[in-house]
């Protein structure tokens, strides 16, 4: 088992608490991370399929509006009106998977919305540019050339290639969450590694501080390890020797 050391304020060991709150930070970042992967990469698809069209002018507004608007705004507004204006997610809480699945998603769904919102617009407009470009080249012409649908141009073919830059941000973006999502634990109140982080920063407790940096290395490693595997299946032309 890991050792990390014993917190200078409590004096008890570090992983047996890191451990605790690791199923909190899973949850928050495994499911912000399909919902901004899908919503991301399926409204840059359509965004460039219609260009000029009047979703794409609306999306695309709407994704510059997420990629500037920082998280913690965002999720003290998504509080404010979701939470306690409107109690559509009144007294939001962590309930463990095991217990409730229904409580568990229902209690995380703001949070999930509130981090993916930023990485779906940025993930929407990359998407955006890189189909916009793949479906230019000369290979996307010839399959329609020879006859193929149009749907599987798209997805076998432009697709394909177009997600390559957005499996290496995500690959970092996960890395990144599990090592803690700082800012929404904090706002939100969830028991988690990254509001373990920020306690451990205002106690000046160094332990603690270094066994979230470690943990939050090792997940982005592992990550960039995954992406780098991914890149043979999406692009046959990728070959590692």
């Amino acid at each position: 088992m890991p050792c990390f050391g014993y917190s200078f304020k409590t004096h008890l060991p570090v992983w047996p608490q890191i451990t605790q709150r690791l199923p909190v930070t899973i949850s928050l970042a495994v499911g912000a991370a399909v919902i901004r992967l899908v919503t991301g990469v399926g409204i840059g698809v359509l965004s460039a399929l219609r260009r000029g069209s009047l979703f794409d002018r609306f999306s695309m507004t709407i994704a510059l509006a997420g990629v500037s608007l920082p998280i913690f705004f965002t999720a003290l507004v998504s509080l404010a009106l979701f939470s306690y204006k409107w109690a559509i997610f009144p007294n939001l809480h962590y309930v463990p998977l095991t217990e409730d699945p229904v409580a568990w998603a229902k209690n995380l769904i703001l949070p999930w919305v509130t981090l993916a919102f930023l990485y779906s617009a940025l993930y929407a407009r990359l998407t955006r540019a890189g189909t916009l470009e793949t479906m230019g080249e000369d290979y996307i012409r010839t399959a329609r050339a020879k006859g193929l649908r149009e749907r599987r141009v798209v997805v076998r073919h432009g697709l394909r290639s177009a997600l390559t830059p957005i499996v290496t941000i995500f690959g970092l973006d996960v890395g990144l969450l599990l090592g803690g999502a700082v800012l929404t634990e904090t706002a939100f109140s969830l028991p988690g590694v990254g509001q373990y982080a920020v306690q451990a920063i205002n106690e000046n407790d160094l332990p603690k501080i270094m066994a979230v940096t470690t943990l939050a290395a090792f997940f982005i490693v592992v990550a960039n390890l995954l992406v780098d595997i991914l890149y043979v299946a999406l692009d046959p032309r990728v070959r590692y020797k």
